[in-house]
Protein backbone atom coordinates (compact mmCIF):
# COMPACT_ATOMS: atom_id res chain seq x y z
CA UNK A 1 0.00 0.00 0.00
CA UNK A 2 0.89 3.07 -0.71
CA UNK A 3 1.11 6.48 2.51
CA UNK A 4 -1.89 8.52 1.59
CA UNK A 5 0.36 11.53 1.44
CA UNK A 6 2.22 10.27 -1.37
CA UNK A 7 -0.90 9.30 -3.24
CA UNK A 8 -2.40 12.66 -2.92
CA UNK A 9 0.91 14.14 -3.99
CA UNK A 10 1.25 11.62 -6.66
CA UNK A 11 -1.97 12.40 -7.68
CA UNK A 12 -1.49 16.07 -7.86
CA UNK A 13 1.46 16.04 -9.47
CA UNK A 14 -0.27 13.87 -12.80
CA UNK A 15 -2.97 16.01 -12.80
CA UNK A 16 -1.53 19.27 -13.02
CA UNK A 17 0.80 17.17 -16.23
CA UNK A 18 -2.07 15.86 -17.70
CA UNK A 19 -4.11 19.90 -17.36
CA UNK A 20 -0.86 21.30 -18.69
CA UNK A 21 -0.78 19.09 -21.42
CA UNK A 22 -3.89 19.66 -22.91
CA UNK A 23 -3.18 23.40 -23.46
CA UNK A 24 0.05 22.30 -25.34
CA UNK A 25 -2.31 19.89 -27.94
CA UNK A 26 -4.82 22.77 -28.05
CA UNK A 27 -2.22 24.89 -29.11
CA UNK A 28 -0.36 22.54 -31.81
CA UNK A 29 -3.86 22.04 -33.41
CA UNK A 30 -5.28 25.54 -33.95
CA UNK A 31 -1.66 26.17 -35.90
CA UNK A 32 -3.23 23.37 -38.39
CA UNK A 33 -6.83 23.96 -38.31
CA UNK A 34 -8.41 24.43 -41.62
CA UNK A 35 -9.65 27.48 -42.73
CA UNK A 36 -13.42 26.58 -42.53
CA UNK A 37 -13.75 25.79 -38.75
CA UNK A 38 -11.51 28.84 -37.67
CA UNK A 39 -14.46 31.36 -38.55
CA UNK A 40 -18.51 31.54 -37.12
CA UNK A 41 -19.78 30.40 -34.21
CA UNK A 42 -19.33 26.90 -34.35
CA UNK A 43 -15.45 27.03 -34.59
CA UNK A 44 -12.35 24.87 -33.51
CA UNK A 45 -12.55 26.04 -30.05
CA UNK A 46 -15.90 25.14 -29.69
CA UNK A 47 -16.08 22.38 -30.90
CA UNK A 48 -12.87 20.74 -29.14
CA UNK A 49 -14.49 22.21 -25.96
CA UNK A 50 -17.46 19.88 -26.70
CA UNK A 51 -15.45 16.71 -27.33
CA UNK A 52 -13.47 17.59 -24.38
CA UNK A 53 -16.97 17.72 -22.33
CA UNK A 54 -18.30 14.74 -24.18
CA UNK A 55 -14.39 13.02 -23.56
CA UNK A 56 -14.67 13.76 -19.87
CA UNK A 57 -18.16 12.58 -19.03
CA UNK A 58 -17.75 8.88 -20.50
CA UNK A 59 -14.41 8.89 -18.98
CA UNK A 60 -16.46 9.67 -15.79
CA UNK A 61 -19.45 7.01 -16.62
CA UNK A 62 -17.28 4.42 -16.94
CA UNK A 63 -14.71 4.72 -14.13
CA UNK A 64 -18.53 4.79 -12.45
CA UNK A 65 -19.89 1.64 -13.64
CA UNK A 66 -15.90 -0.11 -13.43
CA UNK A 67 -17.12 1.09 -9.56
CA UNK A 68 -20.18 -0.42 -9.37
CA UNK A 69 -18.78 -4.01 -11.03
CA UNK A 70 -16.28 -4.17 -7.84
CA UNK A 71 -14.51 -2.05 -5.82
CA UNK A 72 -11.75 -3.59 -5.28
CA UNK A 73 -10.92 -4.86 -8.49
CA UNK A 74 -11.10 -1.31 -9.61
CA UNK A 75 -7.91 -0.62 -10.61
CA UNK A 76 -7.81 -3.56 -12.66
CA UNK A 77 -10.78 -2.69 -14.28
CA UNK A 78 -9.55 0.25 -15.40
CA UNK A 79 -6.02 0.28 -16.52
CA UNK A 80 -6.92 -3.16 -18.95
CA UNK A 81 -9.10 -1.28 -20.97
CA UNK A 82 -7.44 2.06 -21.04
CA UNK A 83 -4.23 -0.29 -22.21
CA UNK A 84 -6.12 -2.36 -24.69
CA UNK A 85 -7.41 1.40 -26.56
CA UNK A 86 -4.02 2.61 -26.28
CA UNK A 87 -2.93 -0.14 -28.37
CA UNK A 88 -5.83 0.36 -30.45
CA UNK A 89 -5.06 3.77 -31.04
CA UNK A 90 -1.44 3.46 -31.61
CA UNK A 91 -2.26 0.60 -34.58
CA UNK A 92 -4.61 3.25 -35.86
CA UNK A 93 -2.05 6.01 -35.83
CA UNK A 94 0.33 3.48 -37.23
CA UNK A 95 -2.02 2.55 -40.10
CA UNK A 96 -3.39 6.06 -41.10
CA UNK A 97 -0.03 7.53 -40.51
CA UNK A 98 0.13 9.01 -43.71
CA UNK A 99 -3.19 10.56 -43.53
CA UNK A 100 -2.46 12.39 -40.59
CA UNK A 101 0.81 13.59 -41.79
CA UNK A 102 1.20 17.44 -41.76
Amino acid sequence: AVDPNRYVIGYFITYCSIQSFEGVIGSALSKVIPTALASGTFNSGLLATLVDTLGRACGDLFISLMGFISLRQLMNLLFIPAFVILFLCLVAIRHFSDLLAV
